[in-house]
């Protein structure tokens, strides 16, 4: 079963995880995630959301400031 998921890749993973640790102090649930082989990134993970915290995600990442990302949205992510 496919669900619509947002994905953040990043340039390095030290950005991956100030990114990570800004969503989690807004309290926006996200998961470690290696990066798709599909996805051309920099770095070896990236962030999974759940499409109802992308917007919210999005705003929080313009206030913080965090540059060097990539939204992917749609993603199909499979559950299961």
């Amino acid at each position: 079963m496919d669900r619509v998921m947002g994905l953040l890749v990043f340039d390095s993973t030290s950005l991956a995880l100030k990114t990570e640790k800004a969503l989690k102090e807004a309290r926006i649930p996200c998961a470690v995630i290696p990066t798709p082989v599909e996805i051309t990134s920099d770095c070896g993970i990236s962030l999974l959301l759940r499409e109802e915290w992308v917007e919210e995600a999005k705003e929080v990442l313009a206030s913080a400031q965090c540059e060097g990302h990539l939204l992917v949205y749609p993603f199909e992510h499979q559950v299961g």
